[in-house]
C-alpha cells in the first residue's frame, strides 16, 4: 500500500494513517480510479460489490482537500506576513488618484482569464458559466462603471455584495446581473429587462446607495441610454452586510472593465452620469477591498475561504440512497480524516434525514470540508443558507443509479449540481464521480450528459458482471406438495392481502384456488426458511423480504420460533449462555433511525444471528465475512439489478458466500402501492385488496418467471438445493467454506486451477511493473 500511495501521489500522512487502519494491497477499482480523480477528471465506475469502491473516491477526495486547506493555510500565512504592505497601500490611496480597483486575480473562477493589467477577461468555455469580480467595492454613495464587449459569446455583468454571492452572477440572493440576452437576473429569476448587446457595445453599471440606505438601486445603460432602474436592493444588503463589487460572468467571451481613476494609464469613462463617480475614485469612507471581506466570504475558487476564522464551505459532497449507507461511507471518511492529523484538520459532517436537524447544525457550525448525506436533507441545509456550496469542488453519486432510478431522485441531484460553481480547469473544475456496482442504465448515461465534463468510465466487470465468490442456489417451494402450511404451529403471520376472502384466508384441507395457494404459501415460506437456517446451522445471515411489513412478520415468526413472544423483539443486550438460535433484527425503512443504527450494530457484533431487511440494505452496507443471504422473496422485475446488490453483501474480501433464494412455484398475491406513503395492509378492505388494475394496490408475482430472469442476467443456471437442503453437488465439489477468509486465494478453486496460476505469476508481476511505469509517466506528464 505505501508503494502504491506514492506511485499515485498520496501524502505521507495519509499512507501511514492507511497503514495503521490496516489496509494492505489496492483492490482492481481502486487502481484504475485513484490516480484517474487525482488527474481532474470527471469518472463513471462500475465494479463488483465489495470491490473498494467507496475508498476508490473516498482516498483521493480526502487528499485532494487536504492538499487544498495547506495551500490555503499558507497563503493566509503570506497575506499575514504582507499585512504592513498592505496597510501602507490603503493608507497611501486617496480620491486624488487612482485606487487599486481591477479584476481579482483570486476572487474567480479559475477558466476566467485575467489580463496583466486587470482590467481584460476572457472564457473560452462554451458549456459553463466562468465568473469574476472586482478588487474594490462599495458600501455607500453613487458609483459607476463600465464594460466594453469585445467578442462574440454570452456575458453578464453587474454587482455582487461579496458575503456568499455565486461566481455565476445573478444565480443566488446576493447577485444582481444584465445579460446580454436583454435579461436582469437575481436568485436565477430572469426577467426581461433593457435590450440586447453584444460586441461592441459598451454596458455601464450604476449602483446608488440612495440617501441613508434608503432607496438603493441597481441601474444599467447600453452605449449612453440609461436602461432605468434594474433592482431595488434589499434594506438587509445595504449599510452592513457588505460592499458591492463589480461582478461578471460569461460563457465563450471577452469583456474589458474600465473603473474609471485619475492616474494617467486610465481610460475616461465613455458615459459617466454627472452624479456617479468612477468606482476607482470611490472615497475611502465608502470603499472596501476584497481582502476586507468577511473572512467566510467567497471569494473565487478555493481562494477566499478562511482557516484561521473556522469559516469554511463544503470542498466535497458524496451523495448516498439511504441514511444508514451515508453514515457508513461518513465513518469511512472520517477515519481517513484523521489520519491527517489537524495541520490542517479536514472536517466531515454527515447530514441524514430521520435524525434531529439541531445536532448536525451545530456540526455545520463547527466547520466542515466533506460533506456525506442524502439528497433531501442536503438540499434543505443548502437552500436554508447553512450548508455553504458555492467551493465544491467533487460532487460524487454513491449508488448513482439508485440516486436517479426515479424522477425526484434526478431532481434534487440536478438540483443541487446547479448550485455549484462550474468551471475552471485542473484542481479548482468541478469533479463529478458517479460510483455503482450497476451503472448502464439509461438514466446514468442521461445524468452523466447534464453534469459530466467527458467523463472516463472505469467498467472493470461490465454490465452483465456478477460476484465470482457467490454461489446461486434457489428452493422452489409448492404448496400443492408440501402441506405443512396447514400446520397450527409455529404459527405464521401473512401479509392480509387475501384477509377479506375468507375462503383464502381460513386455509383447510379442502382449500385450492389461485389465492388459496397464494396465502399457502405465504405460511409456507417462513416454515421452509426455518429449515434451511436448521440445516446450515447457521450463526449470521442477511435475510431479504419484499416490504416493512414483511419484516415485521418475520421477526415475529423468528421470535416465536426462539421461545420468547412473537411480538418480543431483541432490545439491545447481548445475549449469554443458551442463546436464541433464531435472535434476529429488522433494518428497514420503516424503522427510527436510532433502530437502524442498533440493528445493524447488534447484528455486526454478533448479538443476533440474523438481520432481516429490506432493498435499504442491498447496497452498499458492509458486513464482514457474511457467509449467507436468503431471498425470502425476489425483487421486482423492473428493479432486477436489486438481486446483484443483495447478493453482493456476501463474497466480499476474498471469502466465498452463498446466496439462496426460496422461490414460489405458484403465483403470489401481493401488496403493490400506488400511492406514496400508503398503507392499505393496516386497514385492508375489500376495495384496496383488489389488483391495480381494479383499483386497488396488489398485483401478482410469478417468482418462477422471475428467477428465469435472474438466470438470464446472471448467464447461468441458478441450481437447485436438494430435498433435504443439501448443496447441489456441483456446488459441494468445490469445498468453499462460506464467511471465512480465503486464506490461500484459492476462492474454492480446483488444484489445477492454481497451479495454473502459480505459473503465471511471474508474468502477472511483470505486467503489474510495466502499469506502474505506465501511471508514473502519465501522472508526470499532467504536470506539462
Amino acid at each position: 500500500m505505501a508503494a502504491f500511495a506514492q506511485q499515485l501521489g498520496l501524502g505521507p500522512q495519509l499512507t501511514a494513517g492507511l497503514l495503521e487502519q490496516g489496509w494492505l494491497i489496492p483492490t482492481p477499482v481502486q487502481q484504475e480510479c485513484v490516480p484517474l480523480v487525482l488527474g481532474g477528471g470527471d469518472v463513471l465506475a462500475a465494479a463488483e460489490t465489495g470491490s473498494g469502491k467507496t475508498a476508490a473516491f473516498a482516498l483521493p477526495i480526502v487528499q485532494s482537500v487536504h492538499e487544498t486547506l495547506m495551500r490555503s493555510r499558507d497563503r493566509e500565512q503570506s497575506k499575514r506576513e504582507k499585512e504592513p504592505d498592505r496597510k501602507k497601500l490603503k493608507e497611501s490611496t486617496s480620491t486624488a488618484g487612482r485606487q487599486a480597483c481591477l479584476l481579482s486575480e483570486e476572487d474567480r473562477d479559475a477558466m476566467l482569464a485575467v489580463s496583466k493589467d486587470g482590467l481584460i477577461c476572457q472564457s473560452r468555455g462554451e458549456r459553463a458559466w466562468s465568473g469574476g469580480r472586482a478588487t474594490l467595492g462599495v458600501h455607500s454613495g453613487r458609483h459607476y462603471y463600465e464594460v466594453t464587449v469585445r467578442d462574440e459569446g454570452l456575458c453578464r455583468v453587474g454587482w455582487a455584495c461579496t458575503q456568499g454571492a455565486q461566481l455565476e452572477l445573478g444565480t443566488c440572493q446576493l447577485g444582481f446581473g444584465y445579460g446580454g440576452t436583454a435579461k436582469k437576473s437575481n436568485n436565477r429569476r430572469f426577467e426581461d429587462y433593457g435590450a440586447k448587446y453584444g460586441k461592441g457595445d459598451v454596458v455601464g453599471c450604476g449602483i446608488d446607495f440612495g440617501d441613508k440606505g434608503k432607496g438603493a438601486k441597481i441601474w444599467f445603460s447600453l452605449n449612453g441610454r440609461s436602461l432605468g432602474t434594474a433592482f431595488d436592493l434589499p434594506k438587509k444588503l445595504v449599510g452592513g452586510a457588505g460592499a458591492f463589487y463589480p461582478a461578471l460572468c460569461m460563457k465563450n467571451a471577452e469583456l474589458e472593465c474600465n473603473f474609471g481613476g485619475g492616474a494617467a494609464s486610465a481610460k475616461p469613462l465613455r458615459h459617466l452620469p454627472k452624479d456617479h463617480s468612477p468606482i476607482a475614485m470611490a472615497p475611502r469612507s465608502q470603499a472596501a477591498f476584497s481582502s476586507d471581506a468577511d473572512p467566510g466570504g467567497v471569494g473565487g475558487k478555493l481562494g477566499g475561504f478562511s482557516l484561521v476564522h473556522g469559516a469554511r464551505t463544503a470542498l466535497a459532497l458524496i451523495l448516498e440512497p439511504t441514511r444508514d449507507l451515508a453514515e457508513q461511507t461518513g465513518r469511512v471518511v472520517s477515519d481517513l480524516c484523521r489520519s491527517l492529523g489537524n495541520d490542517p484538520a479536514v472536517r466531515c459532517v454527515t447530514l441524514v434525514g430521520g435524525t434531529s436537524p439541531k445536532d448536525q447544525i451545530k456540526a455545520l457550525q463547527k466547520g466542515y470540508d466533506v460533506v456525506v448525506g442524502t439528497p433531501a436533507r442536503v438540499l434543505d441545509f443548502v437552500e436554508s443558507g447553512k450548508l455553504k456550496v458555492n467551493q465544491m469542488m467533487f460532487y460524487v453519486l454513491d449508488e448513482a443509479d439508485r440516486l436517479v432510478d426515479d424522477k425526484q431522485g434526478r431532481d434534487q441531484v440536478l438540483k443541487l449540481f446547479r448550485k455549484f460553481p462550474k468551471s475552471g480547469t485542473g484542481e479548482d473544475r468541478l469533479q463529478c464521480l458517479m460510483f455503482s456496482a450497476t451503472l448502464h442504465s439509461d438514466q446514468i448515461k442521461e445524468m452523466a450528459a447534464q453534469i459530466c465534463q467527458n467523463p472516463v468510465w472505469v467498467d472493470l466487470k461490465g454490465k452483465e458482471s456478477v460476484p465470482e465468490t457467490v454461489h446461486h442456489v434457489q428452493y422452489q417451494v409448492d404448496p400443492n406438495e408440501d402441506r405443512s402450511w396447514l400446520q397450527n404451529m409455529p404459527k405464521v403471520e401473512t401479509d392480509l392481502v387475501h384477509s377479506c376472502d375468507p375462503k383464502a384466508f381460513e386455509l383447510s384441507a379442502q382449500s385450492k384456488g389461485k389465492d388459496a395457494m397464494s396465502e399457502a404459501v405465504k405460511r409456507l415460506k417462513p416454515r421452509v426458511l426455518q429449515r434451511v437456517i436448521d440445516a446450515y446451522e447457521m450463526d449470521q445471515c442477511l435475510i431479504f423480504c419484499r416490504t416493512n411489513f414483511d419484516c415485521d412478520r418475520l421477526e415475529n415468526f423468528l421470535n416465536g420460533l426462539g421461545g420468547g413472544s412473537a411480538t418480543k423483539s431483541f432490545r439491545g443486550k447481548v445475549e449469554k449462555g443458551l442463546e436464541n438460535p433464531y435472535s434476529c433484527v429488522v433494518l428497514a425503512g420503516a424503522r427510527s433511525m436510532q433502530e437502524r443504527r442498533q440493528a445493524l450494530a447488534a447484528f455486526k457484533d454478533g448479538d443476533v444471528r440474523f438481520l432481516i431487511c429490506t432493498d435499504v440494505a442491498a447496497r452498499g452496507i458492509d458486513i464482514k465475512e457474511l457467509p449467507y443471504v436468503i431471498n425470502m422473496c425476489l425483487p421486482d422485475l423492473p428493479q432486477l439489478e436489486d438481486y446483484i446488490h443483495r447478493v453482493g453483501r456476501v463474497g466480499r474480501a476474498d471469502t466465498m458466500g452463498l446466496a439462496i433464494s426460496i422461490v414460489s412455484k405458484v403465483p403470489e398475491r401481493v401488496w403493490y402501492c400506488t400511492k406514496k406513503g400508503y398503507r392499505p395492509w393496516q386497514e385492508p378492505s375489500k376495495k384496496n385488496t383488489k389488483l391495480i388494475s381494479e383499483g386497488g394496490h396488489t398485483k401478482w408475482f410469478d417468482e418462477r418467471a422471475i428467477m428465469a430472469q435472474v438466470e438470464r442476467r446472471l448467464k447461468q443456471p441458478v441450481l437447485h438445493l436438494q430435498d433435504d437442503m443439501a448443496l447441489p453437488e456441483e456446488i459441494k465439489r468445490s469445498g468453499a467454506t462460506y464467511g471465512e477468509s480465503d486464506k490461500d486465494g484459492s476462492g474454492g478453486a480446483s488444484k489445477e486451477v492454481r497451479d495454473r496460476v502459480e505459473k503465471l505469476r511471474p508474468t502477472v508481476e511483470i505486467l503489474a511493473e510495466l502499469e506502474v511505469k505506465a501511471q508514473k509517466t502519465f501522472l508526470r506528464n499532467l504536470e506539462f
